[in-house]
This record gives C-alpha cells, structure tokens and sequence, in this order.
C-alpha cells in the first residue's frame, strides 16, 4: 500500500511553490506601472464578463466587499474600470472594463502567456501532454467530474 501521506506532503508542497512561482509575477514588474494583484483579478474577471453588479464580481473572484471596493477605488481612479448604475434597480451598482483596461489586462496576459510558452518549450511534447493530462484530472476532480 502506498503512502497517501507523503504524497499529500509532496503535492502540497509542490503546489505551494509553483503558486509563489506565478505569484511573483508581479504585475509591478510585468506592465512597469503601479498595479496590484487585485486590480489585475478585477481587470482579467471584467475583461470576460458583461458589466457585472459589484457582488457578482466579488463572488467570482473571492474577494470581500471591502476590498473589492477599495480595489474598484483605485481603477476607476487610473480610468481602467467604470461603475455604473444599474438601469433597472438605481441601487445596484455595476462595474464595467474601459479601453485603456482593456489594454492593460491585454498586455499582462501577452506576458504571461509567454512565460508559460517558455516554460512548456524547455519540456518534451510527451512531458507537455503528461503535465496537461494530470491538470485536467485534477481539475475534473476539484470539479466533481471524474474522467
């Protein structure tokens, strides 16, 4: 029988270090502005929705009403994001990306992408289909979804 446990260790471990890896990916460094983790969150998850109500965007990306908040301050400060009342409930509140957000979220992506590119290049197509074989049956099981 194996020990489940000391995979556990590893994964975890593993897992903790590749998200630092792609954490550290400041968006500071990457777009050499002054932009957060957060705001690129806010920017990625409205680039992909329509004008969503400032709750629905707090529950799609885990973030609290006051930081959400603060987060939304600050992008509308740097005319990245709009908010705008909702036309049939005057106190619902929605958010909206602008095109100079449009364009930074663009550009963070680009960068990204291509990091990951490199990354995938240094490795064999048959370590490439392995990685993504395995990301999708974890995925599948976080999900609910068994292959």
């Amino acid at each position: 029988m194996e020990d489940i446990k000391e995979y556990v260790n590893q994964v975890i471990a593993l897992l903790t270090d590749l998200a630092k890896a792609f954490r550290t990916d400041e968006p500071q460094e990457i777009l050499h502005m002054d932009i957060s983790f957060p705001e690129i969150c806010v920017l990625g998850q409205l680039s992909s929705s329509q004008e969503p109500t400032m709750s629905e965007l707090g529950r799609k990306i885990s973030m609290d009403p006051s930081t959400l908040t603060r987060t939304m301050d600050k992008l509308v400060e740097k005319d990245f994001v709009v908010r705008k009342p909702d036309p049939e409930d005057r106190r619902v509140v929605r958010a909206a990306i602008t095109v100079e957000g449009k364009k930074i979220i663009t550009r963070f992506e680009e960068q990204r992408r291509k990091k990951m590119e490199s990354m995938l290049t240094e490795m064999t197509p048959e370590e490439r289909s392995n990685l993504l074989g395995i990301f999708k049956t974890l995925h599948a099981r976080i999900h609910g979804k068994a292959e």
